[in-house]
């Protein structure tokens, strides 16, 4: 299921083109839609990605579209934060890695998921890998880690969170339909698609993305040990960058290939040397 009203930080042609999608399927008759599924076939939910162990490393892929359970997506929410903390109290488990490829999701779940991943890199190296991209919700995950990589052909960014209205309205008047909703209260059927979207909802629903992208520059800053200020220069407000770009802002902490971050953090010295530079960098952050 597809909520296009929902809190979203997700890359915007990704967005678009799964919003077309339910928009369009949620439209059609079930008749016509069973016809199109016959003719199409019916999407394939993408099975939650197995983590890989690599000797004293743990890789966990966090792929495709992010959401928490009960909704559509590729990776859910839960999933990622069980399996962090899982790697986290296993001793025998010196690094994570998180290979990340994908463009971001609901916001719903995404804080909850990112502080597990914040929690766990206080005890051991938690390493984010952009392969080869990391988009909004990703790109909150991954900024909560020790380290933060993107491959070198890769990409990062699309900071920001989203919502919006669908007006079916003229849809409607077009095929001769008009739909009535009685509710309770006025509030039940606020911002329902039936009509335009009048001012106090547009206002409300203003307000949700306004404190969802707050929360979003906390969690950079907090990941990152920058000022919540510094965030949007940095990190950009919705524009994507190259993974030689990101790295020219500041905003990640080097170019390399998901390989070349395993080998990298596979060995205890290269973990112990992080872990002492994150230490420096929180106490800094703790003195701002």
């Amino acid at each position: 299921m597809t909520v296009a009203s929902a809190l979203w930080a997700m890359h915007p042609d990704f967005l678009a083109a799964q919003l077309r999608s339910g928009t369009i399927d949620a439209m059609l008759p079930d008749s016509l839609r069973g016809v199109a599924s016959l003719m199409g076939g019916q999407p394939q939910q993408a099975k939650q990605a197995d983590p890989i162990r690599e000797g004293a490393t743990i890789i966990i892929p966090i792929t495709g579209t992010l959401a928490p359970r009960g909704l559509s997506g590729s990776t859910y929410y839960d999933v990622i934060a069980d399996r962090v903390r899982e790697a986290g109290a296993d001793a025998k488990i010196g690094a994570v890695v998180l290979a990340i490829r994908s463009p971001g999701g609901y916001v719903w779940g995404c804080a909850e998921a990112g502080d597990a991943i914040y929690e766990v890199r206080q005890s051991k190296p938690v390493i984010a890998v952009s392969d080869p991209y990391c988009f909004s919700a990703a790109y909150w995950l991954g900024s909560q880690g020790s380290g933060f990589y993107c491959t070198t052909s890769g990409e990062v960014g699309s900071v920001g969170v989203r919502s919006g209205h669908t007006d079916v309205s003229g849809f409607e008047d077009k095929i001769g339909m008009k739909t009535t909703l009685i509710a309770s209260h006025d509030d039940k059927i606020a911002g329902h698609p039936y009509a335009p979207l009048d001012d106090a909802a547009r206002a409300e629903i203003q307000a949700s993305v306004d404190e969802s992208n707050a929360a979003f520059a906390a969690a950079i800053a907090r990941g990152r040990g920058i000022k919540a200020s510094d965030v949007a220069a940095i990190h950009g407000t919705g524009k994507t960058f190259s993974a030689k770009q990101a790295l020219a802002n500041g905003a990640i902490d080097g170019v390399a290939t998901l390989r070349d971050v395993v080998s990298q953090y596979n060995s205890s010295r290269n973990r112990l040397a992080l872990m002492r530079r994150q230490a420096a960098a929180m106490e800094m952050a703790l003195s701002i």
